[in-house]
């Protein structure tokens, strides 16, 4: 976490220093999230939700921009099987840090990479006989460190940005005794819709 807050502070300070246009925000929205061993896919998806504080410094004025965010975001996939099914739910502390390209004002190009932090680890389900069930699990069952690749596109409406986002994870996350569960290999593949708020 401490290496986490470190960066943070170096990614905001250089967004100072790069150039005085810079525009602070806030953002929330959807998360659509699974798990992939070799190829992302559609199955097992999960429902959750993101929100963020951002920064956006102009490094080419009207062109290019440094962007910056730190916020929460929940990950995790659906498991099915004979005894019913299960959602693991995970959240983490994201640090995204990308180069935006913009198109007159408008329309803006992302890319980039993000690091995240895992805070907490839930699951929760229904058995087959119907019946519901929810409970913490250890944190320690997983690779508490996330990184991977992360781009998408945005409509800029100052002061409002709506915009789409893709997340490829790159780490492995599982650890321990969750190899039994999902097997021996997992990385995060999140899609994320928002709105964002600049001041």
């Amino acid at each position: 976490m401490k290496k986490i807050i470190i960066l943070l502070a170096l990614i905001f300070g250089m967004n100072e220093s790069f150039s005085q246009d810079t525009r602070y925000g806030v953002r929330g929205g959807l998360n659509i999230s699974n798990f992939f061993a070799d190829e992302p896919d559609d199955t097992n998806l999960r429902a959750g939700y993101n929100f963020a504080l951002t920064t956006k410094s102009s490094l080419i004025e009207d062109m290019l921009y440094l962007q910056a965010e730190l916020g929460y975001s929940t990950k995790g996939s659906k498991v099915e099987g004979q005894l019913g099914e299960a959602s693991l739910n995970l959240g983490y502390i994201d640090l995204p840090v990308m180069l935006s390209f913009s198109f007159a004002n408008l329309i803006s190009i992302e890319g980039g990479a993000y690091a995240g932090y895992l805070v907490n680890s839930s699951i929760s389900g229904q058995t087959s006989g119907g019946t519901n069930f929810s409970s913490e699990i250890s944190t320690s069952d997983f690779n508490r460190l996330d990184y991977g690749l992360a781009f998408g596109a945005s409509i800029d409406l100052q002061p409002i940005t709506i915009g789409a986002r893709y997340n490829y994870g790159l780490q492995n996350i599982i650890d321990n005794d969750m190899a039994n569960f999902l097997g021996s290999k997992a990385r995060n593949s999140v899609f994320q819709i928002y709105v964002g708020l600049s001041f």
